[in-house]
């Protein structure tokens, strides 16, 4: 059964971050809210939680998840940064946007692909978001919140912990908030595209 944090969605209390920081160092799966929707996160090498999740989604292997970081210095160890990228994400980050890049010999092949060889990477603006991986002090794999057959996410508190309560190891609660859906943009491919346009504005990306 995952324990249950109710935090303050702009002052969120450091002992349920740290307590959730917990779960996540011991190989855990915690479910947190990000400007956006709940996503459900893991460590980086963490196969078993990740293997967990596939399981939640019905998802198959070549998924693509993101990678959710604290700042860009630390998402630089682990996409490829050229000089177009590092201008499109230093103004676009942190906020409402995931960008695929190439990946780094730091991201398992699990979850960069064979052939495709990218990631999704993002740097979330939530303030509970924000606490728990500077907290943790490294980043994570996330996916939205769902649950396999169900195209909305999961976004009301009691219908999470009814629906991932048995299935996960921890869940940050927020009050009810608006959420959507990120931008997300093809940063690897040339030209660069835009894959899903959501809350994120696409003006300022050069596409």
């Amino acid at each position: 059964m995952a324990t249950v944090w109710r935090v303050h969605s702009r002052d969120p209390q450091h002992r349920s971050i740290k307590q959730a920081a917990e779960v996540l160092a011991g190989g855990g799966l915690v479910v947190c809210p990000t400007e956006c929707s709940y996503v459900l996160l893991h460590g980086l090498n963490e196969k078993e939680a990740h293997e967990r999740v596939l399981g939640i989604r019905d998802l198959p292997k070549e998924h693509l998840f993101t990678l959710l970081c604290n700042n860009l210095g630390e998402l630089a160890k682990y996409a490829q940064l050229g000089t177009v990228e590092h201008r499109i994400l230093r103004k676009h980050c942190p906020g409402p946007y995931t960008f695929v890049l190439q990946a780094t010999r730091l991201i398992p092949k699990r979850l960069s692909g064979p052939k495709r060889k990218t990631i999704g990477v993002r740097i979330s603006d939530h303030p509970v978001c924000r606490a728990l991986l500077a907290e943790i002090g490294e980043p994570v794999i996330t996916t939205t919140a769902r649950v396999a057959g169900e195209a909305e996410p999961l976004a009301d508190p009691n219908e999470i912990e009814k629906t991932l309560g048995q299935l996960v190891d921890g869940i940050l609660f927020i009050e009810d908030e608006n959420f959507g859906e990120t931008t997300i943009v093809d940063l690897a491919s040339r030209p660069a595209t835009v894959i899903r346009h959501g809350n994120g504005t696409i003006e300022g990306l050069g596409i």
